[in-house]
């Protein structure tokens, strides 16, 4: 995983940096990611959890992946275990920046509740990911208004 302060102009993110904004990254074995995964449950409350898959090349995917480019936040922390595919998700510091990170197989992340954040899918690639929760309701996406600078692309 790597991150990247996006402006003035791209200066790498630290670990120290994203834990300062909220933002919690780590690696893990996809193999044996069970351990995580009932960490995370147990630390946050979350009791259910989807594995979801998406692929830029499938129409189906289409409006979901949409959804994602927007720029969005949710009332609980959305937490992502990549197990197959890549992407960038940008994610507004608490001082409006952007902070840019790239994430592919064995990358957990976790971004905090109401924290605006978008999120774009390599191209071409299959997108596996496993994504624990407590309500569904609570990933609601709430949009900010739409405009070039929100929207990723």
């Amino acid at each position: 995983m790597r991150a990247v302060w996006m402006s003035p102009s791209e200066r790498v993110c630290s670990p120290d940096e994203l834990r300062a904004e909220g933002i919690i990254a780590e690696a893990f074995d996809p193999r044996s990611m069970q351990p995580l995964v009932e960490r995370i449950r147990a630390e946050l409350g979350f009791t259910k959890q989807d594995e979801v898959r998406l692929s830029v090349a499938n129409p189906r995917d289409e409006a979901t992946i949409a959804r994602e480019i927007d720029e969005h936040l949710h009332l609980t922390a959305e937490v992502r275990l990549f197990l197959e595919g890549e992407g960038v998700y940008d994610v507004r510091a608490t001082d409006e920046r952007w902070v840019r990170i790239w994430v592919g197989p064995g990358d957990a992340l976790l971004i905090p509740e109401k924290r605006y954040h978008r999120f774009l899918p390599s191209a071409n690639v299959l997108l596996r990911y496993l994504q624990p929760y407590a309500e569904r309701g609570s990933l609601t996406p709430l949009y900010r208004a739409s405009s070039e600078e929100t929207r990723a692309g």
